[in-house]
């Protein structure tokens, strides 16, 4: 008989980095999820194949309802009686790591995506770094999603025990059949953008914020654009309003004739492939998943030279790396690519083998199910 293996997030979009994951998992492990209610919950079970518990967490905190949603992991966990869980983001994380605890699970692994208190000050910065110590002092086995986050939790003393990251990072890999040039079509969205040869793109895909560096990114295209009026900025994403960009970098997004918002987009493919190079200035990432999908489409990068980031992308031969928060150094390498075509087409042809040969997703699967393996049997 299969022991029990629970993945835990506080909402089911999360869920969706295992997508074809829990398939491999199946093979050893009974697998179950447990998340917030909603339709994206069946949803990821009904496509998996698996069975779904649903329970109400918030991602900010809230006393009472984490207490609620506390109870009811403890009930959760004595009636399944899982061998494993596999708590994933803060709350869900630090909830299903002391629910966990208190049920006697035998194995209880933190997986950490980023460091949410880095985007923080003040009390809430506080809380949310205690938050990390108490979810990876209730674990048994903490995991991490790149190399960076894993060195951060030693140096700023969140965990001082052996943190493990699987193969060379990332959730989930990447499916390089997927993400490849050679699988989709994007002419339509040439013509759609009036895009020709005598034009080149830059692109972002993410949440339009302040913590992407969406401000600093619109800044320097505009001062880059005025001198090289045949650059386009392409944006795939959307707003939110827990941070907001200034309401002149939203009026310019929304005003500048050669800014193109695409908007939220459930395949980001096609964008992908008429970008010529991907920008992404982000404050703080755990991984930097959307540099490797770019990269699989054979796109460099300008990236922030930040956790995570600086793993997929290798200063001068994949892309370039620049300090966080610097519209001048984003601006600097913006005009580097303008003026060095030859630069964007060798960084171009070495992008794609770089994450086939570091994150290929049938590899990852592989090395995850040994991994889970061997915290299940070394007891």
């Amino acid at each position: 008989m299969k022991k029990k293996f629970l993945i835990i997030t506080t909402v089911p979009m999360s869920l969706f980095f295992f997508r074809g994951q829990v398939g491999i998992l199946k093979t050893a492990f009974d697998i179950e999820a447990v998340s917030s209610p909603n339709e994206q919950l069946s949803r990821f079970c009904e496509r998996e194949e698996i069975q779904g518990h649903s329970i109400k967490m918030f991602r900010e905190i809230s006393l009472i309802n984490d207490v609620k949603s506390l109870f009811k992991l403890v009930q959760l966990f004595k009636k399944l009686q899982p061998e494993v869980i596999h708590g994933n983001t803060p709350k869900a994380g630090n909830l299903s790591m002391i629910a966990g605890w208190i049920a006697g699970v035998p194995h209880r692994i933190y997986c950490i995506h980023g460091l949410r208190y880095q985007g923080a000050s003040g009390l809430k910065k506080v809380l949310l770094k205690t938050m990390e110590r108490i979810s990876c002092r209730f674990a048994t086995d903490v995991m991490t999603v790149s190399f960076g986050v894993k060195n951060l939790l030693k140096e700023e003393n969140i965990y001082k025990g052996d943190v493990k990251v699987i193969w060379n990072g990332s959730v989930n890999g990447i499916d390089t059949n997927l993400f490849s040039p050679d699988a989709i079509d994007a002419d339509y969205l040439k013509t759609q953008y009036k895009f020709d040869d005598s034009h080149l793109v830059f692109g972002f895909v993410g949440r339009l914020v302040k913590d992407k560096g969406v401000n600093e990114l619109i800044a320097a295209f505009v001062e880059v654009n005025k001198k090289y009026p045949n650059i386009r900025l392409l944006l795939v994403g959307d707003y939110e309003k827990s941070d907001p960009v200034t309401d002149a970098t939203k009026n310019l997004i929304e005003t500048h004739e050669h800014i193109i918002f695409g908007g939220w987009q459930k395949d980001i493919r096609p964008f992908l492939k008429i970008m010529d190079i991907f920008t992404f200035p982000s404050y703080r990432e755990g991984f930097g998943l959307s540099l490797m999908e770019a990269a699989a489409m054979n796109v460099p990068a300008i990236s922030s030279n930040i956790t995570g980031c600086n793993e997929i992308i290798e200063n001068g031969y994949n892309g370039r790396l620049i300090p966080s928060k610097s519209t001048k150094e984003l601006k600097n390498a913006m005009e580097e690519f303008v003026l060095n075509p030859q630069l964007i087409k060798q960084m171009s042809s070495v992008s794609r083998q770089y994450v086939i040969d570091k994150y290929e997703q049938k590899q990852l699967w592989d090395k995850a199910l040994q991994a889970y393996k061997k915290i299940v049997n070394d007891v």
